[in-house]
């Protein structure tokens, strides 16, 4: 009987120091996909996961390289994960044939279109033990905010990688639509993040503004995008909030650290017991629309933002006048 007492307790005492592993998987590093896998963090740890306690998490960066992601994915499925989970398309689609055949449950962040880019079947029955939290937000409200900022804009460049289909359906969606606000979409492909320099300049020459959407390839090479447009006068747009800061003129688009926070709470619903397969894929609602302004940005490129799209700014970035 003591021994069977023993046994019992040391059961018990083995379940309660189990350790969930988290692997995270990033196409690519740019803070858009940083803040993204802090909000995933924050909402693991907020239902009472600690790491060294009940919680290992190991994070690694594909690069921007589907080879890469490839790699990543192989070595994930291999190593017992509880959740897996993908940040951004390119490392969403590396894990396809694992979730398909029962060896992994994934939950992605940030994936511009999972349906086009077959991460699930349908967004209300994802299937395969899979679901996840969209970035993607209506264009026509972030196209109308160009038009307001910077009237004269009748050409708008986007510089995307072809291979990413987040790019493709955005590109896409811009050509829909471009004719409502009297603008012509003018593309710029790249295949790596090499190419983003040569790229910016050449269609800084052949537009009147640069918009960045959720392409991992160029947001990778984004200084590069905002010194091809200082210098020549352009403006530059983004999709995402946390690049607002480092130099593009305005951003009205999801918050990324609450997107991560949806997928991690997803995490913790298949750490329950739940189907992630049989949980509807997610997206960002107005409360997690914010509209960023880089006052410095818009000056150095000759434009006058408008006083009541300041005062109605989430936060704008502004220099310090020296006293």
């Amino acid at each position: 009987m003591t021994a069977l007492f023993l046994g019992t307790c040391g059961s018990l005492l083995a379940e309660e120091k189990k350790i969930v592993k988290i692997l995270i998987s990033k196409s690519a590093a740019h803070p858009a996909l940083d803040s993204t896998t802090e909000g995933v963090i924050d909402a693991i740890k907020a239902g009472g996961y600690r790491e060294g306690e009940n919680l290992e998490i190991r994070i690694e960066n594909a690069q921007g390289n589907p080879a890469l992601a490839a790699q990543i994915a192989s070595k994930f499925v291999n190593q017992s994960a509880d959740v897996i989970v993908a940040i951004a398309t390119v490392s969403a689609q590396s894990f396809l044939k694992y979730a398909q055949e029962g060896r992994a449950k994934l939950a992605f962040s940030t994936v511009t279109d999972p349906v086009a880019s077959s991460v699930v079947s349908s967004l209300e029955n994802p299937g395969n033990s899979t679901s996840g939290a969209s970035n993607f937000v209506d264009l026509k409200p972030q196209i109308r905010l160009f038009k307001r900022i910077q009237p004269s804009l009748k050409k708008l460049g986007i510089i995307y990688n072809p291979g990413e289909i987040n790019g493709v359906v955005i590109v896409k969606k811009l050509e829909e639509i471009a004719a409502e606000f009297d603008i012509e979409i003018v593309k710029q492909t790249i295949s790596k993040t090499a190419d983003v320099p040569q790229a910016a300049s050449g269609l800084c020459e052949r537009c009147d503004a640069i918009f960045i959407s959720n392409d991992n390839t160029a947001l990778a090479g984004f200084q590069s995008i905002v010194k091809a447009c200082m210098e020549k006068k352009i403006p530059l747009y983004v999709s995402d909030t946390d690049d607002v800061e480092h130099g593009a003129v305005a951003a009205l688009g999801p918050n990324q650290f609450k997107v991560g926070q949806k997928t991690g709470r997803l995490v913790l619903r298949a750490l329950e017991g739940e189907d992630l397969g049989a949980i509807p894929v997610e997206f960002p609602n107005e409360e997690d629309l914010e509209l960023f302004l880089n006052l410095d940005a818009a000056k150095n490129v000759n434009l006058d933002i408008p006083e009541d799209i300041i005062k109605s700014a989430t936060k704008t970035f502004e220099k310090p006048v020296a006293k």
